[in-house]
């Protein structure tokens, strides 16, 4: 909870109180008691804004105000009193528990985080992306909103869920480790460049602790949402477009196939990942933030779910990867077949470790890899433990998983295999981690 919320909460000890109190000391302070949370309660909104999970808080201190200005006795204060304090207990817990405003790991590494959101289209295609880049950066400014578009947010985890938009509301009070448009740390450069995919439905927004944590360590990430297939992508002059595979000529109306997936969606995908790998180039010639800071020589690609299966295929196809790290994505096109020849991280979930098919097909992968193949699990998780959407609620979080020590765990792994194959890193370091018993080595 948030510091307001905090104060609101305590605003209601003195209702609690009042019946206990000497009958000349309790009409005294009975209106002061009554108004208390209700002011605490405005200035929380107007300073901190309203969300959906305070709404009990907000109704029990109209109702403790309503009181005051009926006739009671001393019975029915006990019993306002009473349900106050049941209210209390249960926004208390609504609020903070339930579904809490996440706040985002603070980033490790030794820079400040800078981050601008654009647009590039690729006319070849007549198609629109957006992106994310996150970079290291000069010095730390204000935070930045973890979305410029809370409303379209919330409407597209809604079309995507089937939870009504409301309950999402509230992140538009999260904030990130980063900078809006603050300049790029001359002396980080150049720098090694990331580009990831979220999985089908996903948003780009899905892991920015990881984007900011490998930002701070010198990286520029560029994060995509492959528009049509994101939950929501919201473009600069004010189009929305939410998940809708019929524009790649799927009937939404239908289960889809891996046929259709491969035929359809994934050479779509492939090439948003290559226009992004054309357009670094434009970048690092001629933009204003980015000029001459890019390793263009020392290009990753990483993702998640179906993300992290299309960055192995583009990997193998396009010889500007150098290494590729696949956050829990099933297999995909060819590389159920084929051979991967560029270094490859395959992190995977507990959970997905029952998925038949899948754990055969990433045995055929890592065993029949040329280059090297490192195979790692993360303990006790789910396929959403490698984003943010556990923080949002512990429902949302497998026995025994803790979310923020998960994360941090796989940022740890993703950035030093990085290091390793894009910094010149020694590969020994990677491997010592094993030594740690953090994460079940499944091959290596």
């Amino acid at each position: 909870m948030r510091s307001l919320e905090w104060i609101v909460c305590l605003a209601f000890l003195p209702t609690l109180f009042l019946p206990f109190l000497p009958q000349r000391s309790r009409a005294h302070w009975r209106l002061s008691a009554a108004l208390l949370p209700a002011v605490v309660g405005l200035i929380h909104i107007l300073f901190e804004g309203w969300r959906i999970q305070m709404l009990p808080l907000y109704g029990l201190a109209s109702l403790v105000l309503l009181n005051q200005c009926l006739t009671y006795s001393e019975r029915r204060l006990r019993i306002i009193s009473g349900l106050s304090f049941v209210g209390l207990v249960l926004g208390i817990i609504g609020a903070s528990w339930l579904l809490p405003v996440p706040s985002l790991s603070a980033p490790t590494g030794p820079y400040a985080v800078g981050i601008v959101d654009r647009e590039v289209v690729d006319a070849s295609r007549q198609r629109r992306l957006m992106v994310s880049v996150w970079y290291p950066a000069g010095y730390a400014g204000e935070a930045a909103p973890f979305t410029k578009y809370p409303d379209q947010l919330a409407a597209g985890l809604a079309d995507m869920t089937g939870i009504p938009a409301f309950v999402f509301q509230h992140l538009r009070y999260i904030r990130l480790a980063a900078s809006e448009g603050v300049p790029v740390l001359k002396t980080a450069g150049p720098l090694p460049v990331l580009v990831f995919s979220p999985g089908m439905v996903g948003l780009r927004a899905q892991n920015s602790s990881t984007f900011q944590e490998l930002a701070s360590w010198g990286y520029l990430v560029v994060a995509i949402d492959h528009t049509d297939a994101a939950a929501v992508t919201v473009f600069p002059d004010g189009e929305v477009r939410f998940s809708n595979f019929a524009h790649f000529g799927i009937d939404p109306a239908q289960e889809v196939t891996t046929e259709q997936i491969n035929q359809h969606v994934l050479p779509v995908w492939i090439a948003d990942q290559r226009f992004v790998l054309d357009t670094l180039a434009q970048w690092n010639a001629n933009d204003g933030l980015l000029a001459g800071q890019l390793d263009l020589a020392n290009i990753g690609l990483f993702g998640h779910s179906f993300g992290g299966a299309t960055a192995l295929e583009t990997c193998e196809i396009d010889a500007r990867c150098t290494v590729v790290v696949n956050l829990d994505g099933g297999l995909y096109g060819k590389s159920v077949e084929r051979a991967a020849t560029k270094p490859l991280l395959l992190l995977t979930s507990q959970e997905s470790g029952n998925l038949a098919t899948a754990v055969t097909n990433w045995n055929h992968l890592i065993s029949n890899a040329q280059n090297q193949a490192v195979w790692l699990e993360l303990p006790n998780s789910s396929h959403l433990s490698f984003t943010f959407a556990q923080l949002l609620s512990p429902l949302l979080v497998p026995d025994g998983f803790e979310p923020r020590q998960g994360l941090a765990l796989a940022d740890r792994y993703v950035r030093m295999f990085f290091d390793g194959h894009l910094r010149g890193v020694s590969h020994n370091q990677f491997a010592d981690l094993a030594q740690r018993n953090e994460m079940h080595w499944l091959a290596k």
